[in-house]
């Protein structure tokens, strides 16, 4: 295939030996079915690994898109059953369609009251990715995840293919006695867990089986084989298994309707779990660095283009990236970044009056600027920006990135008397004082902090920290907690913090 080609319909193969690994795992657990679904048969691998893993299967169901595998699939079945003849030889079904049109309920009479398994890799591909490229081979549209407003506007509303492939197999086995096991990224198996809450479905006994995605696909993303029941019941947990070894890793999914990573781990420091006092601010976004952002060589800027920018100071700001926030205190930078409001309302035409030569910048890249994708720019004003407040304008900062495994919280101090702009993949609390920047920050550096952190984080995702884990450290329960210790000090300490602590909330936010 063409690489957009591979991109559009998911080309991820499994090898044969991949997907005999898979079929003999379930084969051990107890599954057994007379009925195969591959909803993405490709070549066809898995369909010819459980034809000579599973012995009982009466019927074989396969879609693809693709025309060119469907015609390998064949000869690959052709030449398996003449190498061996002596096998039984079920009903294979192949479909040459996008499972987004496949109709299921053509086939739902055949699949009564026999045990079905789905087996599979489902497309490695999000919504966003097949829009930038033109493909029209996409679910129908529906806010299937239930966002409003912004969120379904922004990148919250992107979702991999493969989940609403997963809900629309789900929605058609309720009923009957049916296996799910299925080659997904991650973040997949996690989306599905997460909406398990507010918005169940019947599936139990969920497994996620960690797989070296690297080795087996070149493919630097984090991967599994999920598996599930669908039944009756329904689980909010999921337990994460080696997929080579079999050793248990950890559980996680919800307690006491809190999403976690590590269950057991997290039930040791549930009592930070609340509502942080201190509002948690994401960095500055403007989605064109090459413009926006400049570096200073000691007497001039030069943008990302490698131009010489000849602009006004005053909109000049100092900039950290999330591969800035490792120290404890950070007060230096190689980065700037033209600040164009204070708040995402302003408008913008006071630069062409005030600051021509930052205008007349900004107007000669306006092409990029005015091309941003992202809707939040639309009907908004000219050159403006997002994640943009009063707080981005406090002396002092305690940072962290969302992107990194390490958690740091770095207290960031102004720069040549300015206040230090974050970019967007970093979260921030503003402090009037230095004092109260540290008071904060020794209370998130504790122990009992970072493993709570620890328990509720999922390292391999895409972004590691986000505003709704920060938001949940409840700082006035950690105070209490410590000023319970027995060591006399350490209640003296935090007796001053908490005597501070709410003064500050009230002072700063």
């Amino acid at each position: 295939m063409e690489t957009n080609n591979k991109i559009e319909f998911g080309d991820w193969q499994t090898s044969l030996d991949l997907a005999l690994q898979v079929c003999k795992l379930l084969k051990e657990t107890g599954v057994n079915p007379k009925v195969i679904i591959e909803p993405t048969c490709g070549k066809g691998n898995f369909i010819l690994a459980a034809l000579q893993i599973f012995e009982d299967i009466e019927d074989v169901y396969g879609i693809e898109i693709y025309k060119p595998y469907i015609d390998e699939l064949e000869k690959g079945l052709q030449q398996y059953y003449i190498a061996n003849s002596n096998k039984s030889k079920p009903t294979i079904h192949l479909y040459n369609q996008s499972i987004f049109k496949f109709d299921f309920d053509e086939i739902e009479n055949d699949l009564r009251d026999r045990e079905i398994l789905v087996l599979g890799n489902l497309p490695w591909v999000t919504n966003s990715k097949l829009g930038t490229i033109g493909s029209d081979n996409l679910p129908t549209k529906t806010n299937f995840k239930n966002l409003g407003g912004l969120d379904a506007m922004t990148g919250k509303s992107n979702f991999d293919i493969a989940e609403s492939i997963c809900y629309q197999l789900i929605n058609f086995l309720i009923g009957k006695k049916a296996h799910i096991s299925l080659l997904l990224k991650n973040s997949v198996v996690k989306n599905i867990l997460f909406r398990q809450e507010k918005f169940p479905i019947s599936i139990s006994n969920i497994q996620q089986y960690n797989i070296d995605a690297k080795r087996e696909f070149g493919a630097s993303v984090a991967a599994c084989l999920f598996y599930c029941l669908v039944d009756e019941k329904y689980s909010k947990c999921c337990g994460i298994k080696d997929f080579y070894t079999r050793d248990k890793l950890q559980k996680y999914g919800w307690v006491n309707e809190k999403f976690v990573s590590d269950v057991e781990s997290y039930k040791d420091n549930l009592f930070i779990d609340g509502e942080s006092q201190l509002e948690w601010r994401s960095g500055i976004k403007h989605d064109c660095s090459k413009v926006m952002e400049l570096t200073f060589d000691g007497s001039k800027y030069v943008n990302g283009y490698g131009e010489m920018v000849d602009i006004e100071e005053d909109l000049v700001y100092p900039l950290l990236k999330s591969s800035d926030i490792k120290e404890e205190i950070i007060s230096s930078t190689k980065k700037y970044v033209i600040v164009t409001q204070q708040s995402p309302s302003d408008d913008t035409q006071f630069i062409r009056f005030k600051y021509p030569k930052t205008y007349s910048y900004l107007l000669s890249h306006s092409k990029e600027l005015d091309n941003r994708a992202s809707r939040v720019y639309k009907r908004r004003p000219r050159f403006c920006m997002f994640g943009i407040g009063e707080y981005s304008f406090k002396p002092y900062k305690i940072a962290v990135s969302g992107l990194y495994k390490k958690i740091n919280f770095s207290i960031i101090t102004p720069i040549n008397n300015k206040s230090v702009m974050v970019d967007d993949t970093c979260y921030i609390l503003g402090f009037d004082t230095l004092e109260e920047a540290k008071m904060i920050q020794e209370l998130l550096n504790t122990k009992q902090v970072q493993e709570f952190i620890k328990s509720i984080v999922f390292t391999d995702a895409k972004r590691v920290v986000n505003k709704e884990l920060l938001m949940r450290i409840d700082l006035l329960k950690l105070i209490e907690y410590l000023s319970n210790l027995e060591k006399q000090e350490m209640q003296q300490h935090y007796k001053y913090l908490k005597s501070n602590i709410i003064t500050t909330q009230i002072s700063l936010f």
